[in-house]
């Protein structure tokens, strides 16, 4: 028994994700995650947690995330952090620089630690929280059965990271117990999911397959900045990958902090900077009120976006001003842009417009410069993947100013990497490979046959007989397929007058013997729908990538091409 975990230990945020071979070998991109990461917020949970980590006086671990961020919060109150190490985002400079063995990691309060020390102590406490969590959830079985899985870890490193920085990681990895380890840049990880998923810049065009000489770029938007890197696929199908840097750009950490410049700028410099030292706690749930928020907003929404001011802060301000939030903001520049209802402001979309503003303009400023390089030109598609361009301001921005462009932005694209690390973890080879256990196909007309075919299947279609509703399968329950080769094409012809679309039923059959779409054991799992001229024909073909089918249909007359992703049959219905 198997179990790969990857971890990736991010800028800004921090998670795992894991799955055994049998579920890889099933459902390959069946890949779990934390359950969630709880802030303490009502309404954010996430499947990362903040890069945060607070060590005790002797620099044990005494929490990580969230829960690391609380605590030092309480600390402050108490005027007790200056005995405690609290590394915030202590990953980010490491982005810019290389990783040494001498490498010191500096935390809020001036004090310093060995950064491979300090990657080892967080590294330990991830394995620690992964397993009990697979301990209380019983995924695999009891924690007897548990340790008996051969386990692989995977860590993803930033791209631009040499050979020494990356011996580093394998230090602290070896320490920390994680044994074997494999080491991937985050480029690399983000990569290998792409190559398993339909990704299509608009329903308009093909789906981009990773096959040999294509290339791509994946830009990773992330919380404190951009990494970019460019993959070509050689004919061996090994991937070819080189950093790509065309200057910096702002991250979602840009936007928390043009947040902060709006509160001061509202409330005023100097009552915010006693209210946050007086009520720390209260100004750390504003800050994840607005992460919420910030998550959430659209500039193509119209409505305003609502956020909760925590009760103290509203009685602290009309106590010290004699005065409501809504005098105070009608004596302000964003007087008619802001409503104060009860504990709530309102904000209207040019505000929430202005705070997304500086981190936006970086991000399109670099994706200007890089569809200007050369390099970038040759690229078959760009790939958005990391948190930040999972936010609709970004992904909305990057289709107003590259209306054209081959731009493609993840789902979920801040788990990417982390599953792209899992995939890479089951097996990192260059040439990837199935055996489905369903045989996959279309239903079909074809000439009727009284020898082979049922009469109640007969039907006259221009003045001849057909059978309906045959099955042929395309691509075969047992054999091997690459991801990357389609199957072989079936041709279909019409078979009414004035025909303007075919739609071409997709079904799949785990009986190998099966010779009608209407049989018990096959499932339709879609219909691919090919706009088509007069007696126009339509070849058909399959190509399995991941956990899904795209189908492709190819019109002989003009040479449009239609495709359509469909998911495989579930696991559920295999038995």
């Amino acid at each position: 028994m198997e179990l790969v975990v990857c971890i990736d230990i991010g800028s800004t945020h921090t998670g795992y994700a894991y799955s055994s071979k049998k579920e890889y070998d099933e459902r390959m991109l069946n890949i779990h995650h934390n359950e969630e990461w709880m802030s303490g917020h009502a309404n954010l949970h996430t499947f990362k947690t903040p890069s945060i980590a607070l060590l005790q006086q002797d620099k044990t671990l005494h929490s990580f995330g969230y829960e690391a961020e609380r605590k030092y919060t309480q600390l402050q109150d108490v005027k007790q952090q200056d005995m405690w190490y609290y590394f915030k985002r202590f990953k980010a400079d490491l982005k810019t620089k290389q990783f040494r063995k001498d490498t010191v990691i500096l935390e809020e309060g001036g004090k310093s630690i060995n950064g491979v020390s300090l990657f080892t102590i967080i590294l330990k406490y991830l394995k620690i929280h992964c397993f009990a969590g697979l301990e209380d959830s019983a995924r695999y079985g009891t924690s007897e059965v548990l340790a008996k899985y051969n386990i692989r870890y995977v860590i993803t490193v930033p791209t631009k990271w040499d050979n020494a920085s990356r011996d580093c990681i394998k230090s602290a990895a070896k320490k920390a117990g994680l044994n074997p380890h494999y080491i991937h840049t985050e480029s690399e990880a983000a990569g290998r999911y792409c190559r398993l998923v339909p990704i299509r810049p608009t329903t308009e065009n093909s789906f981009y397959i990773q096959k040999p000489q294509t290339q791509h770029m994946i830009v990773n938007l992330g919380g404190s900045g951009i990494d970019a890197a460019v993959q070509e696929i050689l004919e061996d199908g090994a991937v070819k990958e080189f950093p790509k840097n065309v200057g910096n750009a702002s991250g979602g950490t840009r936007v928390d902090a043009d947040f902060l410049k709006f509160v001061s700028t509202l409330f005023g410099n100097e009552f915010i900077d006693l209210y946050s030292k007086k009520n720390r706690i209260d100004f750390l749930e504003l800050q994840y009120e607005f992460e919420v928020k910030k998550r959430k907003f659209s500039l193509e929404s119209d409505q305003g976006t609502s956020l909760e001011l925590p009760s103290s802060l509203v009685k602290m301000y009309t106590t010290k001003y004699k005065q409501s939030l809504q005098y105070m903001i009608d004596d302000t520049d964003f007087v008619g842009k802001i409503l104060s209802q009860d504990e709530y402001l309102i904000l209207n979309k040019t505000v929430m417009k202005d705070i997304f503003g500086p981190a936006v303009k970086s991000i399109v400023g670099y994706l200007t410069n890089l569809s200007r390089d050369p390099e970038t030109k040759k690229c078959d598609v760009i790939i958005l993947v990391g948190g930040f361009s999972e936010s609709p301001v970004v992904t909305g921005a990057t289709r107003f100013y590259f209306p054209k462009s081959n731009i493609i932005t993840m789902e979920d694209a801040s788990l990417t990497v982390l599953r792209g690390g899992v995939l890479l973890g089951h097996n990192p080879e260059p040439i990837l490979t199935v055996t489905p256990t369903f045989s996959y196909g279309i239903g079909m007309a074809v000439p009727f046959n009284g020898n082979q075919h049922p009469n109640e299947k007969l039907f006259l279609a221009k003045e001849k007989q057909y059978c309906s509703a045959v099955f042929a399968p395309l691509i075969k329950a047992g054999r091997t397929v690459s991801v990357t080769d389609f199957s072989r094409s079936i041709k279909l012809s019409l078979n009414r007058q004035l025909q303007k679309v075919v739609a071409v039923p997709v079904y799949a059959s785990k009986d190998l013997r099966a010779k009608y779409a209407s049989e018990e054991s096959c499932y339709l799992l879609g219909k691919l729908k090919v706009p088509v001229g007069d007696q126009d024909k339509v070849v058909v073909r399959f190509l399995i990538l991941g956990d899904f089918l795209i189908v492709e249909g190819l019109t002989e007359t003009f040479r449009t091409i239609t495709q359509e992703s469909f998911s495989l049959v579930p696991v559920d219905k295999q038995s």
